[in-house]
């Protein structure tokens, strides 16, 4: 969990400050918001010295004050290992040490990496390459990456680094010490121009040093984050990936549809021709089994129009548009034969992306049930998750049922994950044997989807 420091903000708005990857929400410290910070000389002396009351300047002086002894344990200890390791390499001995070297480099620089949490910046892992097979090879492929080389690199120019940014954070904080000392010590002789330089770092003071926090955090991601090169490519793969899925359960829908047609509706209209044409033979000379002709087509009728409804299954209905998510989830449910409730529970109207997602997911997962899980009771919880940033849409399908659903079994699942994908959510299911089935799809809030998916459950 990332620990987040309150930024200071004008006290006539509420506003939320993005901190690396959260938002943290800005309390308003005035009761008034259509005063402006300057409309009087108390609200100008608050908006000047309200961040010496805050946390986060003071947070950001701990981290900056541990960055500088931290950054001397790293280099200490990285010397003592590779001046053990690398001294001894000659005798075999040190070529042992190596990966343990760099392991205790790769920790040390975790631990740094973590720490950016104290300032709310939260910084991935970069990659390197696995050391694996025997200690040879697993040697071998450690000293030929680079990334490891630029773990030990950072420790190093961390040592410089480190200290100097804390030096530049502290100095008008030591300013100020000297400032209010030798005033304590002259009480007689006070010089105003020390007053007014006092006066100012105090309002200054705390925010370059969540400004220099901030840098330090900044410079440890650069060192030791992602790659954004590298991060570009892999997010061109898997949207790549998230394409070929999507066209992969469009062309089974397709092929669904296609078979249903041939094989169901059409058959049936086919025999509802002949019924009417037999009937209209029958009309004059037996009108008694043109009319059972006639009922018979009816039937064939009904059937068709059945048939049609569950092919369209999963598409677009327009209840959706007309009433919204709410209205379109229980319209699903309302002929089911066993009970399943649904509470939609959303602040406002979701994008018709969002929607057509959400109404193709509930869909799918309700005709799994009804068709596979033996369920006597089954429910559908949509709910809005603002705690993350800027918030997600959270899909519940839960059910009672058998369970053992598998995703690589059958078109149903896969089709949901391949939506839930490719609309840059997740998709989790729990569904041990013996049930209850659990299904979980989190959905962006920015999503943008325009291709309505719909997959069979078979």
């Amino acid at each position: 969990m990332n620990s987040t420091l309150p930024t200071w903000e004008p006290p006539d708005v509420h506003s939320a400050v993005a901190v690396g990857r959260d938002t943290v929400a800005v309390d308003n410290p005035s009761s008034d918001d259509s005063v402006l910070p300057f409309a009087s000389v108390g609200g100008a002396l608050r908006w000047w010295f309200g961040s010496l009351a805050e946390r986060g300047p003071w947070i950001a002086v701990w981290y900056l004050a541990v960055g500088v002894l931290w950054a001397l344990v790293m280099f200490v200890a990285m010397a003592v290992a590779m001046s053990i390791a690398f001294g001894l390499v000659f005798v075999v001995v040190g070529l042992l040490l190596v990966g343990p070297t760099f392991a205790l480099v790769d920790a040390m620089t975790t631990v740094e990496r973590q720490r950016a949490d104290w300032i709310g910046r939260s910084i991935a892992p970069r990659s390197h390459r696995v050391a694996t097979g025997g200690w040879w090879r697993s040697t071998t492929t450690t000293l030929a990456d680079p990334e490891r080389w630029r773990q030990a690199g950072f420790v190093v120019v961390f040592l410089v680094v480190a200290p100097l940014l804390f030096a530049v954070a502290v100095a008008p904080w030591t300013v100020i010490v000297v400032v209010i000392v030798g005033a304590l010590s002259n009480l007689g002789g006070v010089d105003l121009l020390d007053v007014l330089v006092a006066v100012v770092l105090l309002g200054i003071a705390p925010r370059l040093t969540l400004a220099i926090a901030r840098t330090n955090a900044t410079f440890v991601a650069w060192f030791l984050g992602p790659d954004p090169t590298l991060e570009l490519v892999g997010r061109v793969e898997e949207l790549a990936a998230q394409r070929d899925d999507i066209l992969e359960a469009v062309a089974a829908e397709r092929r669904r549809i296609e078979r249903n047609l041939h094989d169901g509706v059409q058959q049936q209209l086919v025999a509802l021709g002949i019924d009417i044409g037999r009937a209209q033979v029958k009309l004059v000379d037996d009108p008694h089994t043109a009319a059972e002709l006639l009922e018979a087509a009816k039937h064939t009728l009904r059937a068709a129009i059945g048939e049609m409804r569950v092919i369209g299954r999963g598409l677009h209905p327009a209840v959706l548009d007309d009433r919204g998510l709410d209205a379109a989830l229980s319209a699903i449910v309302a002929a089911s034969p066993i009970p399943i409730d649904v509470d939609v529970d959303l602040p406002a109207r979701l994008p018709d992306d969002m929607a057509a997602t959400a109404y193709y997911i509930v869909s799918e997962a309700v005709a799994n049930i009804l068709k596979h899980s033996k369920a006597r009771v089954a429910s559908v919880h949509v709910r809005q998750d603002s705690s993350h940033h800027p918030g997600v849409i959270r899909l519940s399908v839960h059910d009672d049922g058998c369970g053992g659903a598998d995703p690589t079994h059958g078109t149903g699942l896969a089709g949901i994950r391949a939506r839930v994908e490719g609309a840059d959510g997740t998709l989790q299911i729990d569904s041990p044997a013996g049930g209850p089935t659990t299904l979980v799809a989190v959905l962006p809030m920015r999503v943008a989807t325009s291709t309505p998916l719909v997959a069979d459950m078979s």
